[in-house]
Parts: C-alpha cells; structure tokens; sequence
C-alpha cells in the first residue's frame, strides 16, 4: 500500500518543489560558482518574482487542484492491469501472465474493502502537509528565482517586464502564470501520456542497464533477478 501511493505521488512532490533551494548571489551551485548579482537588476527581479510568484502560490496550486489530479492519477494507473504495469516497471516474470486483466484496484479491493476510500484520504492528507511543507519553501524559492531572474535579464529587459505585469493584462497573466501548469486540461493532457509511457518504460530500462553494464554491482545487489521480482510483487 505504501509503496503504491510513493510511486505515483513522490513524482509530484519533486515537480512541484522546483525550482531548487535558494543558493546565495556568489555560492558554489555544483561545480560552478555563481557571478556577484549587480543590485539594480536584483531589485527588479523581485519585483518580477513578486507578480509571478507571490506568497501563497503552492497553496493556490494545490488546494483542490492537487487532490483531483491525484485521484485522476490512481484511478487510471490502478485500473491498468497488474501484469502491464509490472512488466512496464521493468519486472518480467512468468507468474505475471497468471494474473490476467485484474488490474492493481482488483487485487487490492480483494485484500481491502475499503481500498479507495483509503487512498483518496491519504492523498488529501498528503496534498495539507505538502502544502504546509511547501510553503514554508517559498521564501528560499523566491530568493532563487529572483536571483536566476537577475542573472538571465538585463535591468531593462526587468523593467519592460514589469511594466507589463503592472498593467490590466499584464496582472492577469502573472496572477495564473502558475496556475496554468495544474489546470485540469493541462493534467488531462500529461495523464494521456502515461500508457505511452509505460510501454516505453521497459526499452528505456534496457538501455539504462546498457549504459551501467560497465560498473560494478552497488552493494547488496548481488541476488537473483527472480528474487527481485518476486519481493516487489509481493510489496503489492
């Protein structure tokens, strides 16, 4: 059960965290260190920031939003069968062809009853503390953006900029700039993907573990491949 809800909600948690933790004007980010930030262009930048990314947009993404595109999210990969999404997580085994076309809500509605009921609530408890989680990241993540902003854009390119987002137009753009991205015919449009996705999955994963066949096991790794398989089936 936990390990179902991780693999389809962890994915949002990442993509809705970016961009990254705010790094300081002249702080190494990896191995290159970041130019002194000139003030003027700072200061517009903020400003910029201020009309895109106001305080409170994780919890205007989220609420409400977060929970439908989750439920969206469940009902469509669980209803995939179970042996099509193993095999598209990579796992190839046999016993899989056994389980027909019962698809992952069929065999967990065998175990528990109350197996949708139980998830649609861990997801709305998940999407109140991502929300209080995430905004508390806001100011870090302003910081950056203003600083990423800063570098990337002349003071005057700024300005033009928020000259436009201070007129009528300009406001309403910056105010769903964000929004946009969780609107529910853009989650529509990225869920219509996921089968493509997963049938792509196992060619992907070929060429991952081409790409590694040069390096050695990582420690622990040394079971049998039908071992594998059959402890992640059971994780089900």
């Amino acid at each position: 059960m936990k390990i179902l809800f991780a693999t389809f909600a962890a994915p949002l948690a990442l993509a809705l965290s970016s961009p990254a933790i705010a790094q300081d004007s002249t702080a190494p980010v990896g191995d290159v260190v970041q130019p002194a930030i000139d003030p003027a262009r700072l200061a517009a930048a903020k400003v910029t920031v201020d009309y895109l990314f106001p305080l409170g947009t994780y919890e205007r993404m989220m609420k409400g939003t977060m929970d439908q595109m989750m439920d969206s999210i469940i009902s469509q990969s669980f209803d995939r069968p179970m042996a099509e999404t193993m095999k598209g997580m990579g796992i190839d085994d046999p016993e899989l062809d056994e389980l027909g076309d019962a698809s992952i809500n069929d065999m967990m509605l065998e175990r528990d009853p109350h197996f949708r009921e139980r998830m649609q609530i861990s997801t709305r408890v998940m999407t109140n503390e991502m929300v209080d989680l995430m905004t508390s990241m806001e100011p870090a993540l302003r910081k950056s953006l203003a600083n990423i902003y800063a570098r990337k854009f002349t003071a005057d390119q700024l300005a033009e900029m928020n000259a436009f987002f201070a007129t009528e137009t300009g406001g309403a753009f910056a105010r769903d700039y964000m929004m946009v991205f969780v609107d529910p015919e853009m989650m529509q449009s990225m869920m219509s993907f996921v089968p493509e996705m997963m049938q792509a999955m196992p060619a992907i994963m070929e060429k991952v573990e081409e790409a590694t066949a040069h390096l050695p096991p990582p420690k622990g790794a040394e079971y049998p491949e039908e071992d594998s398989d059959a402890s992640m089936a059971e994780e089900f």
